[in-house]
């Protein structure tokens, strides 16, 4: 059975408070198409299909055309789960309306772990959907007042599952959450606050695939068969130039994953660096305009004046720009000056490091001293 694994749509996401729906519409065009030329027999969608609990209509209206054009257009079964961005519930409303032979979606965490079970040649895949549920909603659908870490959760899952998978069949889970040692990016968001968010590797025993969701970063998790596919999108500029994929493979009858590989996206916009002097970076866009979602990092030392409204005639999406030596600016812990309200060549100094990475020259101290060594005369009245 062939098998196409995505996850973290983000539907509805901005970057940098720019839309990105006519990225996503684009990248949804990219799975379709696999689904087709690829063979696809089941399609799993590993959590956060939108990137807020109550989505825009335009972000509904997408994932809802999608899965109609995928069940009316092709014979491939779909799986989809909730993420920790997703309303479960909303993902989970009329999915009892759904065809149960060969779509199942999964929104709020549930006791009852039912597998969606389809043949092939070979005999029974049960693909168990196990939606991000939080602590004390898990407490509640399990009765068990131990559940005190994403861990438990997933493996109270996992065991309910377990108990309804048949005994011949072949096992493919699909889940939501931070296996240990896996690398995040800046944009997911913590699964856990005051306790241990990622999850072994281990929980996964004698699951012949594992198809992940929340960390965007495509890579295996403590073995081959056990993996994120990523987003379709970077959604940070940690991610610039980076390639997005979706994953493929085969189950054989044995239950073992072969032809496994990636399918790569190919974005409408990139996002990516750039990196000089203002006056070099405004002639490479002036001799290569690109509508590219762009972080300009300025290697100038003196005053610029609005450099970003200098490069946005030839990128119209430059999204930020920053001073290199800003950069690598260490700043404390809460972000507050370290300088005493009363020492002001202090806090302008410190000022003068945070805007521009470095601090006050000496003749810049000289004059603020004098400024400040000047009498203060009253307004006569």
């Amino acid at each position: 059975m062939r098998v196409l694994h995505t996850a973290d749509w983000h539907l509805g996401k901005t970057l940098r408070g720019v839309s990105l729906h006519e990225d996503h519409a684009h990248v949804l065009d990219q799975v379709f198409k696999a689904v087709v030329d690829e063979g696809i027999e089941v399609l799993l969608i590993a959590g956060d299909v939108y990137d807020k609990a109550s989505p825009s209509e335009a972000a509904m209206k997408l994932y809802s055309d999608f899965l109609e054009r995928v069940h009316e257009q092709t014979d491939a079964a779909i799986v989809v789960i909730a993420g920790n961005h997703d309303s479960g519930q909303r993902l989970g409303t009329a999915s009892k309306l759904f065809d149960r032979r060969r779509i199942l979606v999964r929104g709020p965490i549930e006791r009852d772990e039912t597998p969606l079970v389809l043949e092939d040649e070979h005999g029974k895949i049960a693909i168990s959907a196990l939606p991000y549920g939080e602590i004390y909603a898990a407490r509640r659908a399990f009765e068990a007042e131990d559940i005190r870490s994403p861990e438990d959760v997933l493996r109270a899952q996992i065991e309910a599952a377990r108990t309804r998978v048949p005994d011949d069949a072949r096992w493919i889970v699909v889940a939501h959450a931070f296996v240990t040692n896996c690398q995040p990016t800046e944009t997911e968001r913590r699964l856990s606050v005051g306790t241990v968010e990622t999850v072994s590797a281990a929980i996964f025993e004698d699951a012949n695939y594992v198809a992940l969701g929340h960390l965007h970063r495509p890579q295996t998790a403590g073995g081959n068969t056990i993996r994120y596919s990523g987003s379709p999108l970077a959604f940070g500029f940690d991610e610039a130039g980076t390639t997005k994929s979706m994953t493929v493979f085969d189950l054989d009858g044995q239950g073992q994953v072969i032809n496994l590989k990636t399918v790569d996206f190919e974005p409408l916009r990139h996002v990516r660096e750039v990196k000089g002097l203002l006056e070099d970076l405004v002639s490479e866009a002036k001799a290569n305009p690109s509508e590219d979602y762009i972080r300009a990092i300025l290697r100038d030392d003196g005053a610029l004046i609005e450099p970003a409204a200098q490069l946005r005639p030839h990128y119209p999406n430059i999204l930020q720009t920053l001073r290199e030596k800003k950069q690598d600016l260490v700043m404390s812990s809460a972000g507050r000056a370290q300088s005493r309200l009363d020492d002001p060549v202090g806090v302008i100094g410190e000022f003068l490091t945070y805007v521009r990475g470095e601090g006050a020259t000496e003749h810049e101290e000289g004059v603020v001293k004098s400024v400040l060594d000047r009498p203060v005369l009253e307004d006569a009245k």
